[in-house]
């Protein structure tokens, strides 16, 4: 199979990929990048969740080794099929299917699916033979494919070391604040944003535990007050799995605990409702110092 084949994830998005141009009313428009991320974070908690303790970016090295070229041909063929715009795929691309197979729909249908099954090159010649398919037409179509291979693969170094830095570089400072109370959420939502930050919320423990599987933060602010699983179960899961800075327990019944009890846990900053809003502030500009180290 050639270098720039539809399934040899070789070559780099072009800047053509960031023009938009109008997608049709109705389809998704996603980001492989953002999604990658997602994978890639949820995959490296799996695997400290096995090990018993945060094995750190060789995890997201392996995810990239294991899984990339596979996570980025499903979604090219999802963006060539019309079905997910991709933001980083050509905007040319986004819909061939359709629009350039009209009339050899059913091959170009059978030739996707088996690069779906994760087919090559070959393997759509032997069918096209055995099947008595036109070959010229079954080659136009993979010469049509064949030229988007140029557009497929990601801008950053295709090295796992390469991805986990890029993904560093274009992760914003991220919070993730646990508040049954939505005024809370919304106060310090703003509070966050204002320093700079992404905030993420949620109103429970449970839902707060699937997030953190999934997405990297850099500030933690649990409530102590929530029913069922409490901040301190999650500062407890989140010390377990390697994150040991910034995770801050808020709390109307704050005196209730012994507070060396919530730093075994794994607290770092301990802030009793009401508190002054600038010592939230005050830790998440310590928080974004840190980062610029």
């Amino acid at each position: 199979m050639s270098a720039q084949s539809p399934i040899s994830i070789s070559g780099r998005f072009t800047n053509t990929a960031l023009r938009r141009r109008a997608v049709p009313e109705g389809v998704e428009v996603k980001s492989i990048f953002e999604e990658a991320s997602r994978e890639a974070y949820r995959h490296k908690w799996i695997e400290s969740e096995k090990a018993g303790y945060d094995i750190g970016d060789g995890a997201i090295e392996d995810w990239h080794r294991r899984f990339w070229h596979k996570f980025v041909r499903e979604r090219w063929i999802q963006h060539i099929k019309g079905a997910v715009f991709w933001r980083e795929l050509d905007n040319n691309d986004f819909g061939i299917m359709v629009k350039e197979f009209e009339n050899c729909r059913e091959q170009a249908g059978v030739i996707v699916f088996m690069l779906e099954q994760g087919g090559e090159n070959l393997d759509i010649v032997q069918w096209a033979v055995e099947s008595g398919q036109d070959m010229t037409v079954v080659l136009h179509i993979l010469g049509r494919l064949d030229l988007n291979a140029h557009r497929l693969a990601s801008r950053l170094d295709s090295t796992g070391s390469e991805f986990v830095k890029n993904l560093r570089a274009r992760h914003r400072p991220r919070a993730l604040v646990v508040d049954d109370d939505p005024d809370v959420r919304l106060l310090l939502r703003a509070l966050l944003e204002f320093e700079g930050m992404e905030v993420v919320e949620a109103n429970t423990g449970e839902e707060a535990m699937e997030i953190v599987q999934s997405r990297r933060f850099d500030l933690f602010i649990l409530d102590l007050g929530l029913p069922k699983k409490h901040g301190a179960e999650i500062a407890y899961y989140l010390r377990r799995h390697g994150v040991h800075r910034f995770i801050v327990a808020i709390g109307a019944s704050l005196d209730e605990w012994h507070e060396c009890d919530l730093y075994d846990c794994g607290f770092t900053h301990l802030l009793k409702k009401p508190f002054a809003l600038e010592r939230l502030a005050a830790i998440a500009r310590d928080m974004l110092q840190s980062l610029a180290k």
